[in-house]
Parts: structure tokens; C-alpha cells; sequence
């Protein structure tokens, strides 16, 4: 029987844990993780994990949690939300939609993530280009030169090379034609996510 989306998300944090901490969450973690006050709850999803052969528990231990190795999991994707459309060149207004795309394996990361559709040429140097996915990870702080999707004055995204100064902030293209946008006071820019990927269909 196929599991549902709920249980598909608990398993696919268990692995993205595993992954990131080199041991399993206990049953509290992943109740904090989905806002399940009730161990019982958690329990129900863990053991029906362990039902569809999709991980083993070990009893009586806090961290008791094996993912059964799949030789088709090498080619599992993750389902990542696609919250709409960001510039690479002028700020538009944020647009918002609620679809998903499939990420591969090796881009999950811990925490939330998501996919944003590029509209515009302002990154090509760093090989974003018109209609891309861009897969970020959701955090609110960035590193000097990460490229970044920030939101101005609550309403305007663009994706950028980030850089703060003493006063202000430094959005700079990866194109030459594009003169840096620089933001004044700094608390006037969100930091929305940092890129981590890029996913790119070929067009014949």
C-alpha cells in the first residue's frame, strides 16, 4: 500500500537527519519537527514506516531507527513546494503561487526548502538563466557572495549575489550590464533563502 504524503515527509526528514547527524531523530524530535505534541501519533507514522519495509526499529533504544536500503533510492526525488516567480534583473513583486517540483537526492538539505521560476538574464555568469528552478533553502541570514533571494520593502524579489555593509546592503548581478542595487537602511531587505541548486530543462 502506498504511504501517504504525510508519512512520505516524516520519512524523507528521517533521512535528511540521518544524513546531516549520522544517527536517526528520536520519536521526540520528529513530533517537534511536525508539530505533533503526542508520541503516540509519532508512533503510528514510525510504525507504519516499519510495516511498508521502508525502515526497522531497534527496540528499546532512543535513537533505534535503521532506513532500509533501496537499490531504487538512488533515483529517488523529493517533492520541494514552487512558491512562484522571482526576477534576475529589476525587483518585480513577489508572486506567489502553491505547486512542486522534484529535487534530486543530493540537493536535500536540512530545514525547509523550496523552488522558485527565474524571470530575467541578471545571474547568467553564474549560470542562472530565464526559466530556471532555483532550489533554496529557506534561512533569513546570509554569508557575504552567497546568492540570495531577498524581498525589498516587503514586496520586491530579486535573486542576487548578497554582501552587508556598515549601513547598507550590496545586491550584486552576476551580469555586467547590471549595476549593483544597493539598499538603504539594511532592515529594508528580507533575506527569503539561499540558493543551493539550479534545475534546468533543455530546449530543443
Amino acid at each position: 500500500m502506498p504511504i501517504t504524503a504525510k508519512q512520505r515527509r516524516v520519512l524523507d526528514y528521517i533521512s535528511r537527519y540521518m544524513n546531516t547527524h549520522k544517527e536517526a531523530p528520536t520519536i521526540a524530535e520528529i513530533g517537534r519537527e511536525f508539530g505533533l505534541s503526542s508520541s503516540a501519533s509519532v508512533h503510528h507514522v514510525v510504525s507504519v514506516l516499519e510495516k511498508e519495509g521502508m525502515i526497522r526499529r531497534i527496540p528499546n533504544v532512543s535513537r533505534g531507527i535503521e532506513l532500509v536500503k533501496d537499490e531504487t533510492a538512488k533515483e529517488e526525488k523529493y517533492e520541494v513546494p514552487l512558491l512562484g516567480v522571482v526576477a534576475a534583473g529589476e525587483p518585480i513583486e513577489a508572486i506567489l503561487n502553491y505547486d512542486t517540483v522534484c529535487i534530486p537526492r543530493d540537493m536535500v538539505r536540512q530545514g525547509r526548502m523550496f523552488a522558485l521560476r527565474v524571470r530575467g538574464d541578471s545571474m547568467i555568469d553564474d549560470q542562472i538563466r530565464e526559466g530556471d528552478l532555483i532550489i533554496l533553502q529557506s534561512q533569513q541570514t546570509a554569508e557575504n557572495g552567497q546568492t540570495v533571494v531577498a524581498l525589498i520593502d516587503g514586496s520586491d524579489a530579486t535573486v542576487k549575489r548578497f554582501y552587508a555593509g556598515r549601513n547598507h546592503v550590496r545586491l550584486e548581478a552576476a551580469n555586467s550590464l547590471y549595476q549593483p542595487i544597493i539598499v538603504r537602511p539594511p532592515d529594508r531587505l528580507q533575506i527569503q533563502g539561499v540558493v543551493i541548486g539550479v534545475i534546468r530543462k533543455y530546449k530543443l
